[in-house]
């Protein structure tokens, strides 16, 4: 049933997406400069230009779908093994599995080419956002988890440079200096990253819900709960304002 809920919201929110860039310029990448993301931070696939990227277990494909009637798989590459998520920003794909972090350049689209690893050293489930020269991993184990805050100035040695232990984090994403972290049952909260590598708590946002995933287009952000999903505006990031629900 999960699975099933994660579909639609993908697949609304896609829809979603689509009709605001229609309104606004093109965009050559899922990720934008200020870290924000067409896809969910759980997502197992992405599309950067003309290229979609997935994952499974042990794998990233790269598909040219210049022509989506006839897609084209050009590369497999094995990663590792319990691979889990994958984000773009850039020409980068940053790929979680359950204990390690990999960064992979997509300066060659059709051939992703491995540039580093960092491991997490607890097991868990890990999605990453990315901005600048900062990445925000949420790991989860069992009841608890937390929030590791990355340096990767280096993309070839990211550092861990902070770790901020929460209560149950699924996925993440950002707007400008704000990092939303969905806990669970805990709610939705929000971060100021204003210092990268210090997230300072602003604000919780507590209901009846359980909050999985979230997707920020423009000043939308789209919240993926466990009845369907949740609308806020955003254009203050620190205080979202409900606009609306799409029961599952």
């Amino acid at each position: 049933m999960q699975k099933i809920m994660k579909q639609t919201f993908y697949t609304i929110v896609a829809f979603a997406v689509i009709f605001i860039a229609a309104c606004t310029k093109d965009s050559a990448s899922s990720s934008s400069a200020d870290g924000s993301s067409s896809n969910g931070s759980l997502t197992r696939f992405i599309t950067v230009g003309n290229y979609l990227y997935t994952v499974d277990f042990k794998n990233l494909k790269a598909y040219d779908i210049s022509n989506p009637a006839t897609p084209v798989l050009k590369t497999t590459t094995a990663i590792g093994f319990n691979i889990e998520t994958i984000f773009p920003y850039g020409d980068k794909l940053f790929i979680g599995s359950n204990q390690n972090m990999f960064i992979y350049s997509i300066s060659n689209p059709e051939a992703p080419t491995k540039l580093s690893e960092v491991a997490y050293f607890v097991r868990g489930n890990d999605p990453i956002v990315v901005k600048d020269t900062t990445a925000y991993s949420t790991l989860r184990v069992g009841t608890g988890g937390r929030l590791s805050v990355f340096n990767i100035k280096n993309i070839n040695t990211p550092i861990n440079v902070n770790t901020t232990f929460l209560n149950s984090p699924y996925g993440l994403g950002i707007k400008d200096s704000a990092l939303y972290i969905c806990e669970g049952q805990n709610g939705l909260k929000i971060f100021s990253i204003y210092k990268p590598h210090l997230p300072v708590l602003k604000k919780q946002i507590s209901n009846a819900e359980t909050f999985y995933d979230v997707i920020v287009e423009n000043n939308i952000l789209f919240c993926y709960i466990k009845g369907g999903i949740y609308l806020y505006d955003i254009s203050n990031i620190y205080n979202p304002a409900f606009i609306s629900f799409i029961k599952n």
